[in-house]
């Protein structure tokens, strides 16, 4: 039977256009001279936002194809080699930016992010998914088909529990990524240049963590592995806490690293670990719409606790950003003690 490409894949296409007309855009802005003043942060603003929304369009079409390309004992095991290769992109990112704003302004830099999602474009026309793969989709409002997808990840147990793990999870990391910054160059007077060396240990972390996400739960069981995850974040926390403290011996650049490799790794192992589910629970025609459920919730809390964190730590102080973030990783366990 012939193949075509797919709403999945189409996704991925409309938010990877998304991102290239957007830092075009930027780059255009630039070379006309309105990316200055009250005008361009408006342009920038909207930019971030627009870019914001093609990512989730990108990683929900990315989430639908993974199941309908392999079978669902593989999905666990595609999905983290998928993931390894997004982090070596997130590592690798940040070291080319900064190579090429050596040389060049920043709005060069732009275009040549637009060169690169235009490459990825020409990669994804490669994928095509089986007729057969794609079953016919139901006729609906787009609320009732979001007000379904609610409904069967809030009625099936097993979702409903890894989605509120990855939800805090997430929420956590988030805390972790608004509080770091200050804590490391304010309170402990750590350099930028250290600070990023800590966040490429992450990277590297994060890499290997999504690699071996799909061995560790084969091995431990998806209960284990994300109580596993939970422990390791919360101790990061702890790590943090302690060096703020003064508790540790050494340099606080080194338990800042270890927190960083908990951090990181476990974030890509949680996204992975649980990743066949949504396949193996819905049927093939409600795939789309419960994981546009579970990525709305697990996506959607990043921005909300981001700014809430950075508005307790601005007005409270960092103890209490601290104790929040502490809270997030523990609670993140509790979801995973109902997991199989």
């Amino acid at each position: 039977m012939a193949d075509r490409r797919g709403a999945p894949v189409g996704f991925m296409t409309a938010g990877t256009a998304l991102r290239v007309l957007v830092l075009l855009g930027a780059v255009a802005a630039w070379l006309i001279g309105v990316l200055h003043g009250a005008t361009g942060l408006v342009i920038l603003i909207m930019a971030a936002a627009v870019l914001g929304v093609a990512d989730v369009a990108f990683t929900a079409g990315q989430g639908l194809a993974v199941p309908r390309l392999v079978e669902s004992d593989h999905i666990r095991a595609t999905f983290g080699r998928v993931q390894s290769f997004s982090q070596v992109g997130h590592a690798a990112g940040p070291l080319i930016l900064a190579g090429l704003l050596s040389v060049v302004a920043l709005p060069m830099a732009w275009l040549a992010g637009a060169v690169m999602y235009l490459g990825s474009l020409f990669a994804q026309r490669g994928i095509r998914l089986s007729r057969s793969a794609l079953p016919e989709p139901i006729r609906s409002s787009a609320w009732a088909q979001a007000r379904a997808g609610f409904t069967h990840l809030r009625t099936t147990p097993v979702l409903w529990n890894i989605t509120l793990a990855n939800v805090l999870t997430n929420a956590g990391a988030m805390a972790a990524n608004t509080t770091m910054p200050v804590l490391a160059i304010r309170d402990l007077g750590l350099s930028p240049t250290a600070f990023a060396m800590i966040g490429g240990v992450g990277a590297v972390s994060g890499i290997l963590g999504a690699a071996v996400a799909s061995p560790l739960v084969q091995r431990l069981g998806l209960r284990r592995t994300r109580l596993l995850v939970s422990a390791g974040m919360a101790a990061g926390v702890a790590l943090v806490a302690s060096t703020l403290g003064n508790v540790l011996p050494g340099p606080p650049e080194a338990w800042l690293g270890v927190q960083a490799v908990l951090a990181a790794g476990g974030t890509s192992i949680a996204m992975v670990a649980g990743s066949d589910l949504p396949a193996r629970h819905s049927p093939p025609e409600q795939l789309g719409t419960l994981m546009g459920a579970q990525r709305s919730m697990v996506l959607g809390v990043m921005p909300i606790t981001s700014m809430a964190v950075g508005i307790l730590g601005s007005m409270a102080g960092l103890g209490p950003a601290l104790i929040v973030w502490a809270c997030l990783t523990v609670l993140s366990a509790v979801p995973c003690l109902r997991l199989p």
